[in-house]
């Protein structure tokens, strides 16, 4: 027997959709206001901060400059973290270059055959990270009037994701020898800086799509709810917006801290559909990078905590105790440094 229209999902999709329709025709004015904000902030903001490093990226892949990180860094990845050495350029260029250089070098590298689909999942859910020059420029000296405060804050971001992935390091982990040794022979550079500059524009036509709707979504938000669930929705939703609503809001240091560095660790649900998007048809699982997200969120509100509550023991304690069982049956087997 069929169910009834009404009680079935694509109705109250139909619904939501229909009912956010009818707001923005109620208010073109504010809708367009919202979209042609977002656009200012991308052309002065965000394409001349992500563009050059999304070509780097592509760039130093495509090169294979990447393993130079990898050597640096690549005997502590399987052991500590669970992935091949080659995801050390990812995590390192995810941590410098922002939301989502990190994912987009991983993409690159699958496509390089250098990580599984399986292997890219589980780096996901670590690697995409935001960088130093939106946290300490924009999240530091803008929001909390303090460089030293932005350098503490990407330094929590960024010792969350690495001890995400520690907690979600799989007990087996997958051979890299499965994986078909990577072409390395390197091409025309100028072909790859041609490549590499047209793979960076179009990813940037992309994100700033999902910078207007979500700009513009977020701008209907807040003018239907109150101020708190407002700046919830917004950090869920877009990093950015959430980030300009806290300046508004005049919180304290410690409170401002602790919901940056929620909105930070989260990332937000338009760099999530960002990534999406960079993932493409590749059969690599979200469900890791998710989880993984939602985990660091958590951990960064967690450090945070620890250095601004007078008393830090209780907190500290039950970190310890959520750490200690994962670190503990972990098989900590580093590999001889190459002669």
């Amino acid at each position: 027997m069929e169910r009834p229209v009404w009680k079935q999902t694509s109705f109250y999709g139909f619904l939501l959709l229909s009912a956010l329709l009818a707001l923005w025709l109620a208010d073109p004015a504010a809708t367009s206001a919202s979209g042609r904000a977002v656009l200012e902030r991308c052309a002065a903001v965000v394409v001349p901060s992500l563009f050059p490093f999304f070509v780097l990226t592509n760039l130093l892949v495509r090169r294979s400059y990447h393993r130079y990180a990898a050597s640096a860094l690549g005997r502590w990845m399987e052991p500590v973290l669970g992935v091949p050495a080659d995801a050390a350029g990812a995590l390192v260029l995810g941590a410098l270059g922002g939301y989502p250089v990190g994912a987009a070098a991983l993409f690159r590298l699958y496509d390089q055959k250098q990580l599984s689909a399986r292997q890219v999942s589980r780096a996901l859910a670590f690697c995409n990270n935001g960088g130093p020059g939106y946290i300490l420029g924009v999240v530091g000296l803008g929001l909390l009037g303090s460089v030293r405060l932005g350098v503490t804050l990407w330094a929590v971001h960024i010792l969350a994701a690495v001890l995400t992935g520690i907690l979600l390091r799989p007990r087996t982990l997958e051979s890299s020898q499965a994986i078909a040794p990577a072409d390395t022979s390197a091409g025309p550079f100028a072909v790859d800086f041609i490549r590499s500059v047209q793979d960076a524009a179009v990813t940037c036509l992309y994100l700033c799509g999902f910078l207007v709707f979500f700009g513009v979504l977020l701008g209907t938000l807040s003018r239907l709810l109150p101020p708190l669930p407002a700046l919830t929705a917004a950090g869920v939703l877009e990093l950015s917006t959430g980030m300009a609503l806290l300046t508004e809001r005049g919180l304290s240091v410690p409170s401002a801290m602790g919901w940056a560095a929620a909105f930070l660790g989260w990332g937000g649900l338009c760099v999530h559909c960002q990534v999406l998007s960079l993932r493409g048809d590749r059969p690599i699982q979200m469900g890791s990078y998710f989880l993984g997200k939602g985990l660091q969120c958590m951990l960064s509100v967690a450090l945070v905590r620890l250095l601004t509550v007078r008393d830090p023991l209780p907190l500290l304690v039950v970190l310890l105790a959520a750490l200690l069982p994962r670190l503990t049956k972990t098989s900590w087997k580093f590999p001889a440094r190459p002669v």
